[in-house]
């Protein structure tokens, strides 16, 4: 079964994040994923990120 493509590009922007991506699968995503898919599950992965850590600073800031 296929994956959606929506899923696929949350898997290669994690797997981006992360640093590590094989050489297989970055050929795989390069041929099923565009660009503009990539580009929004990005952004949106970074927005949620910085708000992770924003979040983080302020319950550790507030809770002593």
């Amino acid at each position: 079964m296929a994956m959606p493509s929506l899923v696929r590009a949350f898997v290669a922007v994690f797997w981006g994040f992360l640093g590590i991506r094989s050489d297989r699968g970055y050929q795989n995503d390069i041929t099923k994923l565009s660009f503009g898919q990539v580009a929004a599950v990005g952004i949106v992965c970074t927005l949620l990120f910085i708000a992770s850590l924003v979040g983080l600073v302020y319950l550790v800031t507030h809770l002593h």
